[in-house]
């Protein structure tokens, strides 16, 4: 017995069309297969152009290794030979002079234990001019620096002022009796003078200024003082400054001695303080002490550096607190008698 299923005419022709579908969908994937393997073959042959590109300056840097390896090996012979025949130079023209390598080190120990005397005089004598401030309840300020003459660079030093007539000049000083030697007794009245505040009065006596004598006061190897009232043109021109560490507090003339002890021919700088008598030394661009005649301590680098970060860090705490006002005269206050205390008229 045969049983007939009548079909709609919907799905009739969903079964007519269902083929070309299909057929659609093959050309369809064989597109998309088509353009995934042009794809792939455009990869691959951008991948052999990058990997050439890249054995190539692989190539490249090994030829450039093994040249910079070959003048790496040049230079330091080269540099071997400079050394070995500068050291020979060297000890042909001792020899020449009669002296032996072991005399030449003695000699440059016999400098730096000179530098060392002649510095730890001028630092003594310093202090003795603060300690003469305080007993005199005054604060005169001097500027020291230990050069080496002889290596001196003319245009890193200068006249503080134009015309200014040079201390050191007069006859006094050129007898061997009366030189401003640091051991001689000669160099107070130096120390006085560059110290010194003088008055400057009109036609009718009245005083309309002051000449302070600004400046450093140079001193020679042989401890004697050559130079007054100089300023060093190398802290003008900003020629030194990489050599230098911030300057954690002082004045301009603070800034001045740190800068100047970093010049070649500069071997210290020695600030008294015309605001407080404060004795600073400088070497090499850096701060190694300091001492304060009026409570009679000194502070070294080390000790200066930790102060500083505690009060940074005092500083950061009270970021934001706003003092009374009450505390803020009172304060001010006290300033003002310090002052009025430490002047020359006080």
């Amino acid at each position: 017995m045969f049983l007939f299923k009548f079909l709609g005419r919907r799905h009739y022709q969903q079964l007519l069309d269902a083929p070309r579908h299909l057929r659609q969908q093959c050309r369809q994937v064989e597109m998309n297969a088509k353009l995934l393997e042009k794809e792939k073959e455009d990869l691959q042959g951008e991948y052999r152009r990058e990997r050439s590109d890249l054995d190539a300056r692989v190539k490249k840097l090994r030829h450039q290794t093994q040249d910079y390896e070959s003048l790496r090996t040049r230079f330091e012979k080269l540099k071997d030979d400079v050394e070995t025949e500068i050291a020979e130079g060297i000890s042909t023209e001792f020899k020449k002079l009669g002296f032996s390598p072991e005399q030449v080190e003695t000699f440059r120990e016999d400098r730096e234990d000179l530098i060392e005397l002649h510095l730890t005089k001028l630092y003594s004598l310093a202090k003795r001019f603060a300690l003469s401030n305080k007993e005199a309840k005054t604060n005169r300020g001097i500027f020291l620096l230990l050069v080496d003459e002889r290596n001196m660079v003319s245009e890193n030093f200068s006249e503080f002022h134009g015309g200014q007539t040079e201390y050191l000049t007069q006859e006094k000083f050129k007898d061997i009796d009366g030189l401003p030697h640091i051991f001689s007794s000669n160099i107070d009245e130096v120390l006085d003078y560059m110290g010194e505040r003088v008055a400057i009065k009109n036609e009718n006596g009245e005083i309309t200024g002051y000449e302070e004598r600004d400046g450093a006061l140079l001193i020679n190897l042989q401890g004697i003082a050559f130079r007054s009232c100089v300023m060093v043109e190398g802290v003008r021109t900003h020629r030194v400054y990489e050599k230098v560490e911030a300057l954690q507090k002082g004045s301009a003339k603070h800034n001045a001695g740190i800068y100047a002890s970093s010049l070649d021919e500069v071997l210290a700088a020695i600030i008294v303080s015309e605001e407080n008598s404060e004795v600073v030394l400088f070497r090499e661009g850096r701060f190694v002490k300091s001492y304060n005649p009026f409570s009679d301590t000194e502070m070294l680098s080390q000790e200066q550096l930790t102060q500083t970060q505690l009060h940074e860090e005092i500083g950061s705490a009270q970021v934001g607190e706003i003092p009374e006002i009450g505390a803020v005269e009172d304060e001010e206050v006290k300033r003002e008698d310090s002052r009025i205390a430490a002047s020359p008229t006080g």
